[in-house]
């Protein structure tokens, strides 16, 4: 198929032809919401400056979480759309230095209907999930005209049906959750405005402890889609206005969060997270980092209380754990992801097992020394809590 948008009077015809070519086994709702987002999406890309593409990438696949009996044998269809603005050709240190090409918007849509839960006791209580991430394509290698491309994206997502106070529910707790998902793909070129797009991906949707249970719910996809873009030769040096902190620094941050209590989705523990620590600045995209952090518990575990009070990993029978860690920074733009493994010092803990810690999470850079940021503490691979405050480096 070859496609050649010549005219705005034309993006309708050829979004059909599109939809028609690329369809899933998806409700009719569902097929509206294509129609109307790829329109929308090709016809900014008909007025918008140079250097935009749109993606569409229709998906299938299943969940990947190995305790749940089934492996690999529930269905999910849906599909990934995505509005981005291309950043290869800007002068920017960091873009250079990592392989950035295209930052953006993208949609997740997803049918959970046909997840079987936990040994078959919620089959079919899930429904759709919508969801929004900012997103970065990465270019790792290229052979010949085929790019082989990295696309993590960070976001939320809503989900119109889920099995929540069922104690055997491994999968989703909440109506809103956390979407954080990575494609790996090919990008092959097969007009002057058209790319073929073929590749895998992983979407992980929890809510980090909000609500519990929340097992939070792993899905692997394989996909085969198309890019629009409209790209052109730049003729002036490109640069953003935004320069991340160039020298080492110390970096403070205080938030506040919230875990949930089994089978009572009204009620929450709430937590506040702090962190000191020292930046070593390598360059403009890598910060190598070590610290303290304490977290301050507002309600500590009771045995005589164990249903309103038990946190799991978490639970503590003091109101402060300590612990020191290191790790490291990756800029991205204003967006900053971070990862740190920590060890506990102080931890009057429920469950013997939890000497250590890990932690990560994006932060968007207000300025460069003042950011907001999700920081989510984890024990083994379950989440505690998201922790959603501040953070100031100097």
């Amino acid at each position: 198929m070859r496609l050649k948008i010549m005219r705005r009077d034309t993006v309708l015809p050829t979004t059909v032809l599109l939809i028609v070519s690329v369809k899933v086994n998806m409700k009719k709702h569902s097929l509206t919401i294509i129609l109307f987002f790829i329109g929308l999406l090709i016809s900014k890309a008909q007025i918008a400056p140079e250097n935009r593409s749109i993606i569409f990438k229709p998906i299938f696949g299943t969940h990947v979480n190995s305790n749940q009996g089934h492996l690999f044998q529930d269905q999910i269809t849906g599909f990934d759309a995505a509005f981005l603005k291309d950043i290869s050709q800007n002068s920017d240190k960091w873009i250079g230095f990592s392989g950035a090409k295209a930052y953006g918007i993208g949609f997740i849509f997803r049918d959970f209907s046909k997840l079987k839960g936990n040994n078959d006791t919620s089959a079919h209580s899930f429904g759709q999930l919508y969801g929004f991430v900012a997103q970065m394509d990465f270019e790792l290698f290229k052979v010949g005209k085929a790019k082989f491309n990295f696309t993590p994206g960070v976001g939320l997502s809503l989900t119109n049906k889920y099995f929540s106070k069922n104690p055997k529910n491994r999968f989703l707790g909440s109506t809103v959750n956390e979407a954080i998902k990575a494609d790996l793909g090919m990008e092959l070129p097969i007009s002057d405005h058209t790319d073929l797009l073929i590749g895998f991906g992983f979407l992980h949707i929890s809510n980090g402890g909000l609500t519990v249970p929340n097992g939070g719910l792993n899905t692997g996809n394989v996909y085969i889609g198309l890019k629009l873009n409209n790209q052109k030769p730049v003729t002036a040096e490109q640069k953003s206005n935004y320069t991340p902190l160039q020298r080492n620094s110390i970096e403070v941050s205080a938030g506040l969060g919230a875990r949930g209590v089994p089978e009572q989705n009204d009620k929450h523990l709430f937590k506040s997270g702090f962190y000191a620590g020292y930046n070593f600045y390598i360059n403009d995209v890598v910060l190598l980092k070590a610290g303290a952090d304490a977290v301050y518990y507002y309600t500590v575990y009771d045995p005589q209380n164990y249903a309103g009070t038990y946190q799991n990993y978490g639970s503590s029978y003091d109101r402060w754990r300590t612990g020191v860690s290191v790790g490291a920074d990756v800029n991205l733009w204003r967006i900053t992801v971070g990862a740190q493994v920590g060890k506990y010092i102080h931890y009057n803990r429920v469950k013997e097992d939890a000497t250590w810690y890990w932690t990560f999470g994006p932060t968007f850079n207000i300025t460069p020394q003042l950011g907001v940021q999700a920081k989510t503490y984890m024990h083994f691979a379950q989440a505690d809590y998201v922790n959603w405050g501040l953070v100031y480096r100097f």
